[in-house]
């Protein structure tokens, strides 16, 4: 049996158990992965349907109680037997009303979880002397106490000194608590416990500790027990090992329970009849007594354990059963009142003494404050109040509690209290239109009601306020009477009548009145008058007496002594009126007039705004708030001195020169409430310049008009499409050629930034195949392009529309024609070769059933060629070709395309077959040699046509004499020569060979007859002929030797001998060995090979095949790419050898890294001129080519060429007529800035005031006009103008533009101004001297005399030195006349040598001349000692290289002649590397 399917589960209180589940063998998992356990209802657990119990995997529980109380919980992994110990889970007694001696409510413990267990020991097994160190930690809502405990037993740093706790807490609100003992002993194992503790709640952890050691048990005091409970009991007993724990009693061992007598066996047994409270021990050794009775107090149960070495312990424990107390119904005398004496009586029932009592109020201990005091003894409790009061009342608790329980009775007491006044009301003053409250509360037991009444005027009776009233009055629960609106008719008599059942009520009538604050029937008024006119301002103050009023003009009190004013007040009807007369009103007298009035109830102002009008002022700050293509909105400021009522606007384009006769004028009606008066002028024309005006106008008259305030609107979309629209087809398929006129010049709606054009196929669900922009020129007049990636061979409508800045116009109509037709689009699939003969193959391939949209099949065309062959190409109606004339058994590379009646298509993906084998042809030499007496030696040369693989040669010889079959001799296929042997001397014999393949044997070669004789001639087995190879590589060039005596061989070239020489290397067999061969090297070899009786030889003619020649590079700049051309290398010699060229094209930008065009050996071309198109490159950047040719032999040289696409940097305008202001704006207009055929990218703007030293960038994208797409340029592009804002009026600014495309950057410079506010220019800048330009021209000054200066010390140092040079020339040629040579050892020469060791001429050494006197001028004389050394070169070997280091930077100047020495006939150095050294170098001075 699993140990994972072996488990106990003991649902237990802490202290006394209230049910024993107890399961045995689990069921399976179900297809959910649960398994489900159901018990039935144990008798007194107080659950109705028994337990559910859900085992969700091995790693956790799920228990459902049923009945009245169901919940779920989870735990660790059930424990193996070995575990030796009890996971406790507390049940819910939901039937009982106290708690037990713990005092935690278990169902709010185990639901809320507050605390866990994240860490914790493990059970240890340890010898004694050792250390151990136990750990737990927990986590909860606050950081938790760790309590440890060892069987039972709380452990301290009292315990043992050897003991030490501690706890800390970490980052995450964790506690981590530990128990380190030191030298175990063996009385220090047990089951410890860490418990952590957080308020109420609490979790714990529990493992053994094992030492070993002897068996024993701990004492304990005597187990008290509650009456009914269960008990278990675990044997405190530390040692170990331990074999058994038995249990006794009365002097017999308790049995144990049935389920678990087997752990590894599975047996089904019939459970024992046992008696109901019989106690039971489980497989750990507790003991579990189920329901004690009082009968069972004071037994006695001994743990027995015993240990593997038969060592015994023994210890009895006590079981003390105690019953819980149980208390009566509290008692209470009934209508209590305030002053009497109340008594609470306590009294017990049943229970076992000692019973402690306690008594708690509402919860929560009594207050001394109260003066209760409390009556006890064994059996009751009460308490005593001598005069109780409203104080006493509340919820009383009496506590009783023993050994075992504790349990709890509560009472209520009430008292009855007459009402007292806590707020007594009193007459009220309330204010008229305002909220109002009169407050009137009392204290009582039960609470008292409040009831208001108030006394009916008229009737004269009382009656309740809330049914008087009508709505609007409000009475607390606090007894507050609430007025939300004060009336005239809320005065009167009102009364407060409180009353609760206790006693006399109270009652309380107060007087209510209204008074009448001042105030106005309106809060202000305007008053107009003219200048000089008389005024009189009036106010009229409302409210009860006594009122007074005073005057102010704009905050300040009126000096009523003026001899123009009259102040009068007079009484009025419910009020007072005051008046001031102004005798004649000036301008000064303009302004906010208040009056001012108060009284003892409140206060209030009235407000007069008085206005004197006079001739008005013209508007101020009179600017153009925004532009539109057709309209502009204007505003302006109102003049301080002058009332305004209308206003004056006039408008007019400047192609009239401000004539303002024939400008538009508006009349706007002055909007009071605006600061700033605007108007929008509408029906504008876009892109056009206006200049505006503004007049204001009152009673009086009109003012003059301001100065004139330019603007211009913005651009708008063209109205009318292009004209003349005219389409053609090109040379190209697919493409067409498109010209255009603009549209009319008044419909353009601004400036003209390109064309949309359109080109839609006219197939069915064809969509807008292509779009094209056109970045409009500077030139007028007609525009073109080419559109090209069309569809072939279909008919297009094109139609387009101008743009602007604001948006594209109309399209023009459509204008319909057909696109040429092109290629085929695909490559033949399935293209097969079968080779049919040695001479024909046979080719077949897929048919192209869709050659392309555009395009129609014709055709195929094939190409073929060997692998050094040039390409070759043939035609074919149909799928299939038969290729005859060729080459036997050679390999050809194969490709078919289709092609139409434009050209041919894609090829398809090369394949390579080869022709069948044929028999080999002859060979073309033979030679027969004398090698003995008896024998002859064949030597032949290999077929030049083997037709195939050969697979040996047959060597035929017979006497001449003979009319026989020959002798036949098979040479292996890697020989080409055969000796015979035991043939008759003087006898001649007749020779010839074949080759033979898997076809058969060839033909013979030619016959040659020779006789054996004694005497053996020099000869040479190895046969010459052309022997080619390419420039730079070896060749080997054989002179195989026979003859007795053995001949000595001698190598010509062109009749000369052949000794010593870097390049040539005579081996052992006499070959000779050519090393990087070129040109200079080729023609004639013979090798002569001689002895006493005569000489043979062998000639070779090496021909040197050269590198191919650069190719010939053009290239074709566009846009964004470049068509490159290249001519085919030209070969000096050998012209008739036609070989399979392949080129090499890398392309780079500047300072950039080369790049492949193509893969190698990718790129397939038939013409003489090869063509191919570098795309996706920048526009305007330029870029090197570089192209290499490769053959059999080599790779040329590159060829370079430098181009640059077209376009260039942007061009920006020469004048500032892209840029336009206001007071405080300047903007820049982008479309004064030409792309110069490469689309902008970015555009930055930077201002600064005129002679700043730091430039300000303006934000990006910040446009004055709506935004615009540009489809001709990035994206970040957004409108057609960038703002400048927040600029000073009237000032002079620089404002520097860099705008930047793909060709590079370009910054301009200029200098504009701000308008002054009313719209006026202001004059051209001063002519101040700037500060930064005097340090920029100090600073060049300065840097041009120092360049001046070191350029004069350079000069003079180089004439000093010239002429010293010049001094010692002369003395070294008198020298040199005199036959004296003199060893050079300048730094110069030095470095020539080391530079050049293979120049003989160069490597010359010498001692060096010691200088005297320590002049450095003064001329050398040669020393006795010198050395002069001539350099050899031997054959393969350079020796003397490098000059002695202690020599090389001694001396400064010396002169030294070169000794050249020349022999030609030397074996030390050839002819040809004689003739390379000039012969001007010798003895000629050098000069440093």
């Amino acid at each position: 049996m699993d140990t994972k399917d072996v488990f106990a589960l003991t649902l237990i209180s802490i202290l006394n158990i209230d049910t024993l589940l107890v399961f045995g063998t689990l069921p399976p998992f179900d297809k959910h992965g649960t398994r489900s356990l159901n018990t039935t209802k144990t008798e007194g657990n107080g659950y109705e349907n028994g337990t559910h119990m859900e085992i969700l995997n091995e790693n956790s529980w799920k228990i459902n109680l049923s009945g009245d109380h169901d919940f779920s919980f989870g735990i660790p992994a059930v424990p193996s037997r070995e575990d030796g110990k009890l996971y406790k889970v507390d049940s819910l007694r939901g039937h009982h009303s106290t708690d037990k001696k713990t005092g935690l409510d278990r169902r709010k413990r185990m639901s809320a979880n507050r605390v866990i267990i994240t860490q914790h020991f493990t059970e240890r097994t340890i010898t004694p002397g050792g250390d151990i160190s136990m750990q737990c930690a927990a986590t909860g809502d606050k950081p938790p106490q760790f309590v440890w405990e060892r069987d039972g037993i709380v452990v301290s740093s009292n315990t043992d000194p050897r003991y030490a706790l501690g706890q800390v807490m970490t980052s995450d609100n964790s506690v981590i608590a530990q128990l380190n003992i030191t030298r175990v002993r063996v009385e220090d194992g047990g089951l410890y416990t860490c418990t952590a503790k957080e308020g109420e709640y609490s979790a714990s952890h529990e493992n053994r500790l094992d030492i070993y050691g002897p068996p024993y048990i701990r004492s304990l005091p005597p187990i008290k027990v509650q009456s009914g409970e269960s008990v278990n009991l675990r044997c405190p007993y530390y040692g170990y090992p331990i074999s058994k724990i038995d249990w006794e009693h009365q002097g017999q061992i308790v049995s144990s329970n049935g389920l678990f007598q087997s752990r590894y066996k599975r047996s089904i047994t019939q459970r024992r009849k046992i008696r109901r409270n019989a106690p039971t021990v489980n497989i750990h050794g507790v003991l579990t007594i189920s329901e004690v009775d009082k009968e069972q107090s004071g037994a006695v149960y001994t743990c027995i354990v015993t240990s593997p070495s038969g060592e015994m312990a023994r210890r009895a424990f006590e079981i003390q059963v105690i019953e819980a107390p149980v208390l009566d119904e509290l008692l209470l005398g009934s209508n209590l009142q305030e002053g009497q004496i109340a008594n609470i009586y306590c009294n017990v029932r049943t229970g076992d003494l000692p019973i402690h009592f306690e008594w708690l109020k509402d919860g929560k201990r009594i207050p001394s404050s109260l003066k209760v005091a409390e009556r006890n003894s064994e059996l009751f409790s009460a308490l005593v109040i001598k005069k109780v009061s409203l104080e006493h009342c509340g919820t009383y608790t009496c506590v009783a509690s023993n050994h075992v329980a504790k349990v709890n009775r509560s009472t209520e007491l009430y008292i009855k209290v007459a009402p007292k006044w806590l707020e007594e009301p009193s007459n009220t003053s309330l204010l008229l239109g305002r909220k109002g409250a009169v407050s009137c509360s009392a204290s009582g037991y039960p609470q008292p009601q409040v009831h208001w009444m108030k006394k009916d005027a008229l009737l004269g009776t009382w009656q309740p306020v809330l049914e008087l009233a009508g709505g609007g009055i409000l009475s607390l629960p606090n007894g507050t009477l609430v007025i939300e609106d004060v009336s005239v008719t809320d005065e009167g008599l009102y009364s407060c009548n409180v009353e609760n059942g206790v006693g006399q009520p109270l009652s309380k009538t107060i007087w209510m009145s209204v008074n009448k604050p001042v105030h106005f029937d309106s809060s202000s008024s305007n008053v107009t008058s003219q200048l000089g006119h008389a005024v009189s301002l009036q106010c009229r103050a409302l409210g009860d007496d006594p009122i007074r009023i005073s005057w102010t003009k704009d905050g300040k009190i009126i000096n009523l002594q003026n001899q123009r004013l009259q102040h009068l007040d007079s009484k009025a009807n419910q009020g007072l009126e005051s008046t001031i007369n102004i005798q004649y009103s000036e301008t000064t007298d303009a302004g906010l007039y208040q009056c001012r009035a108060n009284n003892p109830y409140g206060s209030a102002i009235f407000n007069i705004h008085l206005t004197i009008l006079e001739p008005p002022s013209p508007p101020a700050e009179v600017r153009v708030e925004a532009v539109r293509p057709r309209a502009a909105l204007l505003s302006w400021r109102d003049s301080a001195r002058s009332s305004v009522a209308n206003y004056l606007v006039q408008y007019c384009a400047l192609n009239y020169d401000h004539d303002w006769d024939r400008a538009i004028t508006i009349n706007h009606t002055r909007k009071d409430l605006d600061i700033r008066q605007s108007l929008e002028l509408q029906n504008l024309r876009p892109a056009t310049s206006y200049a505006v005006r503004v007049a204001s106008t009152n009673q009086v008259g009109i003012s003059q008009y301001t100065a004139p305030l330019h603007f211009t609107t913005h651009e708008e979309a063209p109205t009318s499409p292009p004209v003349n629209v005219q389409v053609e087809q090109t040379e190209n398929p697919g493409e067409l050629y498109i010209s255009w006129l603009p549209p009319l010049k008044e419909t353009h709606n601004g400036i003209l930034l390109g064309y949309h054009l359109k080109a839609v196929a006219q197939i069915s669900g064809a969509e807008e195949a292509d779009s094209r922009t056109l970045k409009v020129s500077q030139l007028s007049g007609k525009q073109e392009t080419v559109v090209s990636g069309l569809l072939k061979n279909t008919r297009y409508a094109v139609s387009i529309s101008a743009f602007t800045s604001a948006g594209s116009g109309p399209f023009s109509l459509p204008v319909f024609r057909d696109t040429r037709e092109g290629a085929p689009e695909q490559a033949p699939s399935s293209v097969e070769c079968t080779a049919v003969s040695p001479t024909s193959l046979r080719i077949g391939w897929q048919p192209l059933t869709s050659p392309g949209h555009g395009s129609s099949l014709v055709g195929y065309t094939l190409l073929y060629a060997t692998e050094e062959g040039p390409w070759n190409n043939v035609t074919s109606l149909h799928t299939e070709i038969y290729l005859q004339s060729l080459l036997k058994y050679t390999n050809y590379t194969i490709k078919v395309a289709g092609f139409s009646n434009y050209g041919a298509g894609p090829y398809s993906y090369p394949i390579v077959c080869a022709t069948l084998e044929d028999v080999p042809g002859p060979p073309p030499d033979i030679k027969v040699l004398v090698t003995s007496a008896t024998s002859l030696l064949i030597s032949w040369k290999r077929p030049d046509q083997p037709n195939g693989e050969i697979l040996h040669f047959t060597a035929y010889i017979k006497p001449t004499t003979s009319n026989g079959p020959p002798q036949t001799h098979v040479v292996e296929s890697s020989k080409t020569t055969k000796e015979v042997r035991e043939l008759r001397t003087g006898s001649s014999y007749e020779c010839w060979v074949t080759a033979s393949t898997r076809a058969g044997e060839g033909p013979p070669s030619r016959r040659v007859s020779h006789t054996p004789t004694h005497r053996v001639v020099a000869g040479v087995s190895s046969l010459g002929g052309v022997v080619s190879a390419g420039a730079g590589s070896s060749v080997l060039l054989g002179c195989a030797c026979v003859g007795t005596p053995a001949p000595r061989t001698v190598w010509y070239r062109h009749h000369h001998i052949i000794t010593h020489h870097p390049r040539y290397t005579r081996n052992h067999d006499d070959s000779l060995l050519i090393n990087n061969i070129d040109q200079s090297l080729s023609g004639n070899y013979t090798c002569l090979a001689k002895n006493l009786y005569g000489s043979d030889s062998v000639e070779y003619n090496v021909v040197v095949l050269p590198l191919p020649e650069a190719p010939i590079l053009r290239a074709t700049p566009y846009k964004d790419s470049i068509l490159v051309e290249w001519e085919q290398p030209y070969y000096i010699t050998n012209r008739s050898s036609i070989q399979k060229i392949s080129y090499s094209l890398t392309w780079k930008e500047a300072n950039g890294q080369w790049q492949e065009a193509w893969q190698a050996n990718k790129m397939p071309d038939l013409s003489t001129v090869h063509k191919y198109s570098l795309k996706g490159l920048k526009c305007g950047t330029k870029y090197s080519l570089r192209i290499t040719a490769t053959n059999k032999v080599g790779t040329s040289q590159p060829a370079y060429l430098e181009v640059s696409t077209l376009g260039g940097a942007p061009v920006a305008p020469s004048t500032n007529e892209w840029l336009w202001s206001n007071s405080s704006h300047i903007v820049v207009q982008m479309a004064g800035w030409e792309s110069a055929g490469c689309e902008l990218r970015t555009w930055e703007v930077d201002y600064k005031a005129l002679g700043a030293r730091t430039w300000i960038r303006t934000r990006s994208n910040t446009a004055v006009t709506d935004s615009w797409n540009m489809l001709y340029q990035d994206p970040t592009f957004r409108s057609g103008s960038l703002a400048i804002a927040g600029l000073a009026p009237g000032t002079w600014y620089q404002v520097r533009v860099t705008a930047t495309n793909e060709a590079g950057s370009v910054t301009s410079l200029y200098n504009y101004a701000t308008k002054n506010e009313d719209g006026s220019e202001i004059g051209p800048p001063s002519d101040l001297f700037d500060l930064n330009m005097l340090v920029i021209i100090c600073s060049s000054i300065l840097l041009t005399v120092c360049l001046l200066a070191c350029l004069y010390i350079l000069i003079k140092r180089r004439r000093s030195g010239n002429l010293t040079e010049y001094r010692d020339s002369i003395t070294n040629d008198n020298k040199s006349d005199n036959g004296n040579l003199t060893a050079n050892t300048s730094h110069s020469n030095l470095a020539n040598v080391k530079e050049n060791p293979g120049n003989p001429q160069n490597r010359i050494y010498s001692a060096p001349i010691h200088m005297r006197n320590n002049s450095k001028h003064e001329l050398y004389e040669i020393s006795p000692y010198a050395q002069f050394a001539v350099g050899f070169r031997t054959f393969g070997h350079v020796e003397n290289q490098d000059l002695p280091s202690r020599v090389k930077h001694r001396y400064d100047t010396e002169t030294s002649f070169q000794v050249c020495s020349e022999s030609e006939d030397s074996d030390s150095i050839s002819k040809s590397t004689l003739k390379s050294v000039p012969r001007k170098i010798c003895r000629t001075p050098h000069r440093r």
